[in-house]
C-alpha cells in the first residue's frame, strides 16, 4: 500500500510541473467494460468487468497529449481452477497515457500507450485473499467525437498474482471531459 502512496505522490508531483506547460487542460472521468484475457479469465469464468475512474488531459499541441489517471477495476466470476468457487478481483489503479491525434487537434483518430501502476486483489469463496502490487502496460486507439466524448478500446497487461497472474484484458472505455 506504502508503494501507491509513494506512486500516487509522484504521479502528482510530476503534473504539477508537466501541467503547468500544458496548452490545455480538462478534466474527466471514464467508465468501460472489461474482457479478461489469459489468466485473469480463468479466475472469474470469462465473466466481464468493469473500470471507473478520473483523469486530467494535458494537450501540448500537435496532437500530443498527456492524460494521468486513476480508476478502479472489478471483476466477479467462477474460478475454473477451483471447482464451485466464487472470485471477486479488483484493482485501484493510477498511471499516465500519451495519445497521439492523428488530425494534429484533440479530435478524431488517436492511438495511446501508458503505464500505469495497479494494487490488485484477490479475494476467493474459498481460501485467503492475495494482494499484488505490479505495473501495468496498455496500448490502444480511440475517437474523440468533440470536446468532451471520445471513444477507446486498449489492450491491457500486468500481473495480478504470482506466479500465474497475467491480468490480461480487453477494454472498451468511453470518456466525459468537462
Amino acid at each position: 500500500m506504502k508503494l501507491i502512496q509513494l506512486g500516487m505522490f509522484t504521479t502528482v508531483l510530476a503534473l504539477s510541473t508537466i501541467g503547468a506547460t500544458a496548452q490545455e487542460v480538462q478534466y474527466g472521468v471514464q467508465a468501460g467494460v472489461n474482457l479478461p484475457l489469459s489468466d485473469l479469465d480463468k479466475q472469474v469464468d470469462g465473466h466481464p468487468g468493469f473500470t471507473l475512474g478520473g483523469h486530467l488531459g494535458l494537450y501540448y499541441g500537435n496532437g500530443h497529449e498527456l492524460r494521468p489517471w486513476l480508476d478502479f477495476t472489478y471483476y466477479s466470476g467462477s474460478n475454473l481452477v477451483l471447482s464451485g468457487a466464487k472470485n471477486t478481483v479488483s484493482g485501484f489503479g493510477a498511471g499516465a497515457d500519451y495519445l497521439y491525434y492523428f488530425q494534429t487537434r484533440p479530435q478524431g483518430i488517436y492511438a495511446t500507450g501508458g503505464l500505469g501502476l495497479r494494487n490488485w486483489t484477490v479475494n476467493p469463496d474459498v481460501g485467503a485473499s492475495t494482494t499484488k502490487t505490479s505495473l501495468s502496460l496498455a496500448v490502444g486507439a480511440g475517437y474523440r467525437f468533440n470536446r468532451s466524448v471520445s471513444g477507446e478500446v486498449r489492450y491491457v497487461i500486468g500481473q495480478f498474482q504470482s506466479p500465474n497472474g497475467q491480468a490480461s484484458s480487453l477494454q472498451a472505455l468511453a470518456s466525459l471531459r468537462f
